[in-house]
């Protein structure tokens, strides 16, 4: 497992417990944002600032995932825990 998707993980693991009823499954296939699918809004606005604060705890860099350029773009990093595990190595390399 990639560093990236074992803190993905980890943040997955902080929103399952605030948010019971989230439940998000640890599985890089598991959407995100989908149509037939994915995660409710309050649930990925948890999960992204989890995330930020463990790369933050991790590394001590202070990160962005959710800027402009994400949402202009045509992969977006909010398709699966494995597309944004992906899009934090491209940020953190």
């Amino acid at each position: 497992m990639s560093n990236s998707l074992a803190l993905v993980y980890q943040a997955v693991d902080h929103v399952n417990a605030q948010m019971p009823d989230a439940k998000i499954v640890k599985d890089p296939s598991t959407p995100l944002l989908d149509s037939e699918g994915g995660i409710d809004s309050l649930a990925l606005v948890n999960l992204v600032v989890a995330l930020e604060q463990a790369v933050y705890d991790e590394t001590e860099k202070s990160i962005t995932i959710a800027d402009e350029s994400i949402y202009s773009s045509p992969d977006s990093p909010f398709r699966t825990l494995g597309s944004l595990a992906q899009h934090l190595d491209k940020m953190l390399a």
